[in-house]
């Protein structure tokens, strides 16, 4: 992809491209997005659905919520301690076309709240919600993969 292309995805993007501008030992994005010029749309659009994502809300028990800072709301007569679950940020580690189609290879990072209670391992629920996000990410990046093929099989 072109500079002026490539930098418009950076800048509108900085969350998920911010390994660009490390090593090529520590990033293969480095290379920059390594696809043709007239897939800008289709990154662009695969950036924007996973940005855009969701929080939803778990119940955690008082001793975490101390310690996480949480304050408690009261609700029929009990206190409960309500978590903000924010989806983890996705970081794109390598951008590329190969065999004719897009390649959108990435990890996921946690706020250090989530990774605490992940590490607790008392919320089976909090497991649910990140295996979700995993699936609707990989879903995401597989629809702008099988977009990227149809464009291959149009030429």
């Amino acid at each position: 992809m072109n500079r002026k292309l490539q930098e418009k995805l950076y800048n509108k993007y900085p969350k998920i491209f911010v390994d660009k501008d490390k090593s090529m030992q520590e990033s293969c994005m480095c290379w920059g997005i390594e696809t043709p010029d007239d897939w800008y749309n289709i990154i662009d659009t695969l950036c924007h659905a996973l940005t855009y994502t969701y929080t939803t809300y778990l119940n955690i028990d008082k001793e975490d919520a101390e310690h996480l800072g949480i304050k408690p709301t009261r609700y029929r007569d009990e206190d409960n301690y309500i978590y903000s679950v924010e989806c983890p940020q996705v970081i794109a580690e390598q951008v590329k076309e190969k065999y004719g189609t897009l390649r959108f290879y990435y990890r996921l990072e946690y706020n250090a709240d989530t990774r605490y209670l992940l590490e607790t391992k008392k919320y089976p629920f909090l497991n649910t919600l990140i295996s979700n996000f995993h699936n609707y990410v990989d879903g995401v990046i597989r629809y702008a993969e099988v977009v990227t093929e149809l464009k291959l099989e149009e030429e």
